[in-house]
């Protein structure tokens, strides 16, 4: 079980329901976005995904969308740049 989950059970709610919690993990040609909120833009050059207190914008080239599930995105492509605003950094 992982450690938000396990805290989660313990407080009976979700732990990013407290908290401002987002992870971005970015290897060579993807980027994974957990604890998002939504898709504000999309483009093959940018995308940017709303935070729960803020946005994050990647940017790149041939940027796409490989999988989209509840909070956690994969965006495939050369991405070149991620900006965080307005959020715990």
């Amino acid at each position: 079980m992982s450690y938000d989950k396990e805290i989660g059970q313990k407080l009976k709610t979700r732990v990013d329901n407290i908290t401002n919690v987002y992870k971005i993990s970015i290897a060579k040609d993807y980027a994974v976005v957990e604890g998002h909120k939504g898709i504000l833009f999309f483009g093959e050059e940018k995308i940017v995904l709303r935070l729960k207190a803020g946005q994050v914008q990647l940017t790149g080239h041939d940027l796409s969308i490989a999988s989209s599930q509840q909070g956690e995105i994969i965006i495939k492509g050369k991405i070149t740049d991620v900006h965080i605003e307005g959020a715990d950094k």
